[in-house]
């Protein structure tokens, strides 16, 4: 393979000895987008029932999930190492090559395995934004408060290559260069799905986009339930040794990678661009120090990160902004679902969008979705090649997203669902996930904290522009002064939109179409979703 073919030849030429500095003042990294291996909805291995009009017809849910994997070369030994690219977290952490490998089985209110079983976020993440921070309980599993899922986690121990075989390990005795920072924490992490990685804080060089860096923090993991390691590129507030879990009078930050890269004069600011590219890539790209105008259509208009927990914490720990709406647009007309503004943190480590329960339910209503036992809205088909897009709007920024990119099947591709995924916190919060991200340019100034966004244009020409000061060509947004956010959600009822037949016949001059019924009910269920009552008609 050629990938081991350039580790072999790196440390052939001691490609750990000091690399000079480009004067381009930006770093280009790609990375693979991989598809892992769907699991039901109810659980690994367990087939959903989908509740029939007569009786229960058996639906494996496939719920496709990406990751975005960059390539690394780690010491003297430019050891190959692949891991997970994630702006919802800030630290580099891959697997030592003595680590220990376990499995996790989790109990959970509800499925949260459209999240990667590596999903990046620490229990912290979702708690900061309205309550009182949850502990780590010091084993791998994880302690929620009642507003969150309920997750408990027991681990059994499996082979060693179950943790090693999609990213690789470094072997620190092989990098003469490696170092142990003896005076840091023991690094020591869970995340939300109930995996957790455990080991020790070192120095190295990592090779990465064509450059080597020296003195770069990372974990070496020795022992966790996680099977890659994380490339965490957030805020150095949000670094591991910056949580509340340790003792507070030791809290601390570090230069992580990014940070790192603007104090070596890679960069002249802690900035960065983030291109998924489209749904049927296999690659996309995050551009450190600069911004490719080639990449999106339309005005770069920029909001503020804001910080939804002040009391609590005196800088935003992610990338969170003020989503202000989400409408259902049809060929004929526009559906609002909500008009209340609520934090949205924008994160890459999410396959998919999630949104208050009583949101992912109005959507639902709108489309004539109905709750199936699976613990998705089934929807009819034919929205999956019907021209509908959902519309979120950021401070006045709007970015599209066709519907279909919200739809998920089962196996046989006889049943849809709503992809959405409802979450439930203190205070209503969205998740901003892939399904939406890959449909926006996206660029990260964390000097500035600020988030520039526009409507992506999928090109494979590049026209670089350094970001020195502020991101060049970028506009205030028109709502960048509007910062404040609701502590709830009003009940709201909305129109339904009608996919069209699917028949062809030139009788029907919405053949390919969507149309809306002019009322709709709704009641709140038991669960809080809110569930559509409605008379379709097609107009």
């Amino acid at each position: 393979m050629l990938f081991l073919l350039y580790a072999a030849l790196l440390a052939s030429v001691g490609y750990a000895a000091n690399t000079p500095l480009p004067e381009k003042n930006h770093l280009k990294v790609d990375f693979s987008i991989v598809k892992d291996k769907p699991r039901t909805s109810s659980g690994t291995g367990v087939i959903g029932k989908l509740v029939g009009t007569n009786n229960y017809t058996e639906v494996p849910v496939l719920n496709m999930r990406y990751y975005y994997a960059a390539s690394l070369h780690v010491g003297s030994n430019a050891n190959a190492i692949d891991v997970v690219l994630d702006t919802g977290s800030s630290d580099l952490w891959f697997m030592g090559s003595q680590v220990s490998c376990y499995s996790t089985a989790a109990s959970r209110k509800r499925s949260l395995e459209d999240f990667p079983a590596f999903v990046h976020h620490t229990v912290l993440d979702f708690e900061r934004a309205s309550s009182t921070p949850t502990e780590n309980n010091g084993k791998g599993g994880l302690a929620y408060n009642d507003e969150t899922e309920n997750i408990v986690a027991d681990v059994v121990s499996v082979n060693p290559s179950v943790c090693t075989s999609q990213g690789g390990s470094f072997n620190t005795a092989s990098s003469s260069s490696f170092k142990v920072n003896s005076s840091a924490p023991a690094f020591d992490t869970s995340y939300v799905d109930g995996t957790f990685a455990s080991g020790v804080w070192g120095t190295d060089y990592i090779a990465i986009g064509g450059l080597n860096i020296s003195d770069v923090s990372f974990g070496v993991i020795n022992n966790t339930t996680s099977t890659i390691g994380v490339f965490g590129i957030g805020f150095a507030s949000s670094e591991n040794t910056n949580l509340a879990q340790y003792n507070p009078s030791k809290l601390y930050t570090y230069a992580n990678f990014p940070l790192q890269l603007k104090n070596k004069g890679v960069i002249k600011k802690v900035a960065y661009s983030l291109y998924l590219n489209s749904p049927s890539s296999l690659t996309g790209s995050v551009l450190f120090g600069a911004v490719d105008q080639s990449k999106y259509t339309g005005q770069l208009q920029t909001v503020p990160i804001i910080n939804p927990n002040p009391q609590q914490y005196a800088l935003p720990l992610g990338f969170s902004v003020v989503l202000n709406s989400i409408d259902l647009q049809g060929s004929s007309q526009d559906i609002p679902i909500f008009n209340t503004p609520i934090v949205a943190f924008l994160d890459s480590g999410s396959t998919r969008t999630s949104l208050p329960p009583s949101l992912v339910g109005t959507i639902a209503a709108s489309l004539g979705g109905v709750m199936s036992s699976t613990g998705y809205y089934k929807i009819s088909c034919n929205y999956k090649i019907t021209p509908t897009f959902l519309n979120f709007n950021f401070s006045g920024i709007r970015i599209s997203a066709p519907l279909s990119d919200f739809i998920i099947t089962d196996s046989t591709g006889a049943y849809c669902f709503l992809g959405l995924l409802p979450l439930s916190t203190a205070n209503p919060i969205a998740i901003v996930g892939d399904d939406l991200l890959r449909h926006a340019y996206v660029v990260y100034d964390l000097e500035a904290y600020e988030i520039s966004l526009a409507q992506v244009q999928y090109s494979t020409f590049e026209n670089i522009q350094v970001i020195s000061g502020a991101v060049p060509s970028a506009v205030q947004a028109s709502g960048y002064s509007s910062s404040s956010v609701s502590d709830y959600l009003p009940t709201n009822s909305a129109a339904t939109l009608v996919p069209s037949s699917t028949t062809t016949s030139s009788t029907h001059s919405h053949s390919n179409g969507a149309v809306f019924s002019k009322s709709c009910s709704f009641g709140k269920s038991l669960l809080g979703a809110v569930i559509g009552v409605c008379m379709i008609l097609v107009l």
